[in-house]
């Protein structure tokens, strides 16, 4: 076998010596030339055993058989509300933020009980409400899947004061997965003393990694707002009795009159 392989090299010597001042004389078209050089590479490869016919035809379909092609699984474009994306970007400037879920949705749900029955919206916030629950839309991948990740929800007021905390686990599934806490802020008789209306934000952790924050105005109540129109007008009324010219309601003499006409 080496003998054989040995007498390979050495006609595939002579051949390349052969052929060198063909190739190098000019002679040939360029076409020609490169199929020439190609030509000899496949018998050089060939018969140094480094290209296996064998193999290839193994690996080539056989006629009459089926070809497939399969393209790698792409994962649809995750559409984010603006909220998502305002609360991701946010969420990104933290010193210990790390990108594992995509944030599609971010926000709260406030609960509504009317004479037709329940209601509920994500909008127009204020203390009048009985309570707000937060919840997220997150995208998660195949390695997520069928996991039970620990999420934690927390509100502040615009002073930075803690208002809320929940934590709960929650189950993933690869795609979309909507988490709306279970338990919820209580507001209008039953909120924490001393909140107050202004910008406030929702914060949510998941597997121990913040995927958002989200920023939200609250309303004052109906009675504050009444308080304040009150206070408002009472005063713009000292402040006009303050701006009316004095009248002097004293008695006129005769000779004031008299002094008047000339």
């Amino acid at each position: 076998m080496r003998k054989s392989r040995r007498a390979t090299k050495v006609w595939l010597i002579l051949l390349g010596l052969m052929l060198a001042p063909i190739f190098a004389s000019g002679v040939l078209p360029s076409q020609a030339l490169v199929i020439g050089l190609a030509l000899y590479l496949v018998v050089a490869l060939i018969g140094l055993g480094l290209f296996d016919l064998d193999e290839l035809r193994r690996r080539l379909p056989q006629p009459g058989t089926d070809v497939r092609i399969t393209t790698p699984r792409r994962r649809s474009r995750v559409r984010a509300s603006s909220a998502a994306q305002r609360a991701q970007e946010r969420a990104s400037r933290l010193a210990d933020y790390e990108e594992q879920f995509t944030l599609a949705d971010i926000g709260l749900i406030v609960s509504e009980i009317r004479p037709d029955g329940l209601h509920l919206r994500r909008d127009n916030l204020t203390l009048d409400d009985e309570g707000i629950q937060p919840y997220v839309v997150i995208e998660a991948d195949s390695s997520w899947a069928n996991e039970t990740v620990t999420a934690q929800f927390e509100i502040l007021d615009q002073s930075g004061q803690l208002l809320f905390r929940h934590v709960e686990d929650v189950y993933l599934r690869e795609g979309q997965n909507n988490i709306l806490s279970s338990n919820r802020l209580p507001l209008g008789p039953k909120a924490p003393e001393g909140v107050g209306p202004g910008l406030w934000e929702l914060r949510v952790t998941l597997a121990g990694s913040v995927v958002g924050l989200h920023t939200f105005p609250v309303g004052p109540s109906l009675a504050s707002r009444q308080r304040q129109i009150g206070d408002l007008e009472r005063r713009r009324g000292r402040l006009a009795d303050q701006a009316a010219p004095s009248v002097d309601d004293s008695p006129v003499s005769l000779e004031e009159l008299l002094r008047g006409q000339q």
